[in-house]
């Protein structure tokens, strides 16, 4: 396999290893090309080069918040809606679901674990503690940011966050820790993790890691592109909210009862994931 338009220091088998396992069954050439997202508009040149030498690549796959590379590449999968039979949207973090015959491996180091279908189809209070009424005044109702960076609305967020349920934020630029993400996450009933940036279809893995953890998600994301993906009622999300009304819902969250144990009623999956359209769209 042939990779271009990936970051310096890709390494594809422990970054893109279930790709890596599942395009030769689909791509019966001897040498299947991929490009990635990470190529920039003055690298175009000497991507047109390679395109006339050797043809479009048979895949464009993203993991990141980018447009389909539909002129360079036979297949795109990313997180667009498609507008072609050329495209599918498959977002990251159903690179390392549990798939059936993917469970232990690749693995994925970054939350180190694979992500647990299971346990997002089931509501945080069936997997975790439930605090009695009398204990959730006594626990700790903190959030928790990791981040490399207060780019963009992060730091905003993060602001209103802390300011109304207090935020820990870490980080190597901010608060370096030692501990793996998910024992960091464990700790913490809230999770502060929108996204970068809002993008068409742009969802990650941020939210099912917090679920998983058992915190709830608190996001910034356009509620329709939440809904492809999740179940709204699991998450808060901050988008389109102004300071104060952002304040007063996560207030609500931290201090009343009924409604934390409502949003840890829910299941962030409403239905179990499919990869039928994966697998028909390779094969076709």
């Amino acid at each position: 396999m042939i990779f271009d338009g990936f970051w310096a220091g890709f390494q594809p088998v422990k970054d893109f290893g279930f790709w890596i396992d599942l395009l030769p069954q689909f791509c019966d050439k001897e040498t299947v090309r991929v490009l990635g997202p990470f190529w920039r508009q003055n690298n175009r040149k000497q991507l047109e080069e390679i395109w006339e030498k050797f043809g479009p690549w048979d895949y464009f796959i993203t993991g990141e918040n980018r447009d389909n590379c539909v002129d360079l590449a036979r297949k795109c999968i990313g997180f667009r809606l498609p507008k072609t039979k050329n495209e599918l949207r498959f977002p990251y973090w159903q690179w390392y679901l549990t798939w059936s015959g993917y469970e232990l491996a690749p693995p994925y180091e970054r939350f180190g674990e694979r992500l647990s279908v299971e346990n997002l189809t089931r509501p945080i209070r069936e997997v975790f503690d439930t605090p009695l009424r009398a204990e959730f005044d006594h626990l700790s109702s903190k959030a928790v940011l990791l981040t490399s960076h207060f780019k963009r609305h992060r730091r905003r967020l993060w602001r209103i966050t802390d300011k109304a349920m207090g935020c820990d934020a870490f980080g190597r630029k901010i608060r370096p820790s030692t501990l793996p993400k998910k024992t960091l996450l464990e700790a913490y009933p809230f999770n502060l993790c929108p996204e970068n940036k809002v993008g068409e279809g742009y969802i990650t893995e941020k939210i099912p890691e917090a679920f998983l953890c058992g915190c709830i998600p608190i996001t910034y994301c356009d509620p329709g592109d939440l809904a492809l993906d999740f179940n709204p009622k699991a998450v808060i999300n901050l988008y389109g909210l102004s300071k104060q009304e952002s304040i007063s819902l996560l207030r609500l969250a931290a201090t009343d009862y009924d409604f934390f144990q409502t949003l840890r009623s829910e299941p962030l999956l409403l239905s179990q994931p499919n990869m039928s359209p994966l697998l028909e769209f390779l094969a076709a």
